[in-house]
């Protein structure tokens, strides 16, 4: 790991988080069909974690992937086109490979014990068939299941995955562009968290208010399947691009933060990104 020290972590005002949502816009429109061919595979991947040990696997590997996305960002903001393989760059990384999948296995434990403890044993109650429909992607069993329980179930996967997100932030970025071990990366990313909450919140905002039309939109989809009505190709067309998208503006403005608040290639920080860039190369 990297012996250099950080740059202080910068205090940015609340109006810097409409200039990242807009950076990242303009970022992907760089490249377009490139970024969205990244995202569209990442995707695929993250499809695989409802699969029981395949799942723990994705989930594990998931800051080693999102290092991936981020990567494509800084290529596109230097004027390079990424390939599809930068997605996978992080696993060739033997300096840093090792503290991702520690950070993705730290991050799974807790978000299993944030979700086990709100459920507090609801789900032992539950019939095992159902539980086993549901997660062979029966939509009709879900109305089997008490709405309570899923009412807490969704506020549980939600508690965790803002723990989640919020360890992984800047943690992911610092283990890959700066070479910082696990412990450092998550105390010095939640230390940026709590000092930039400001814009941070701003982006919270704004791009939830973006994802409104598309939980509508999902969420009509999905009533439509759940009563066994006929789909719009369309719509699910529309979908199947939107996600995507909206991914790609998360993994932009968590670049463009990371940047200004600690900085990339300045002073010390063009040496730690060589290692990095060789492997482009």
């Amino acid at each position: 790991m990297s012996d250099k020290p950080l740059q202080p972590i910068r205090r940015l005002p609340a109006a810097r988080g409409l200039a990242w949502v807009s950076g990242s816009w303009g970022l992907v429109k760089r490249q377009p069909i490139r970024l969205l061919l990244i995202s569209l595979f990442f995707q695929f991947f993250l499809g695989f974690s409802q699969a029981q040990l395949i799942g723990l696997l994705v989930i594990l590997c998931l800051p080693v992937l999102s290092a991936g996305m981020l990567h494509a960002f800084f290529l596109v903001e230097r004027g390079e086109k990424p390939m599809l393989a930068v997605l996978f760059l992080p696993f060739t990384a033997k300096k840093v490979i090792g503290q991702l999948l520690l950070l993705g296995g730290v991050v799974m434990v807790l978000g299993l014990l944030v979700i086990s403890l709100v459920l507090a044993g609801q789900m032992a109650d539950l019939d095992p068939e159902i539980l086993s429909r549901v997660e062979q992607g029966d939509l009709e069993a879900l109305q089997l299941i008490d709405p309570q329980v899923l009412q807490d179930t969704v506020l549980a996967m939600a508690i965790g995955a803002a723990v989640s997100g919020s360890i992984n932030y800047f943690a992911v970025p610092l283990i890959w562009f700066r070479q910082q071990g696990m412990g450092t990366a998550i105390v010095m990313g939640l230390r940026a968290l709590g000092r930039n909450w400001k814009p941070l919140l701003l982006i919270g905002l704004l791009l939830g208010a973006l994802a409104v039309p598309m939980v509508l939109l999902f969420g009509s989809f999905y009533l439509s399947a759940l009563n066994g009505e006929a789909t719009s190709t369309l719509l699910a067309v529309l979908l199947l691009v939107l996600g995507p998208m909206f991914q790609l503006l998360l993994f932009g403005t968590q670049y463009l933060a990371f940047r200004d608040i600690f900085g990339l290639g300045e002073d010390g920080g063009e040496d730690d990104n060589k290692p990095v860039d060789q492997l482009v190369a």
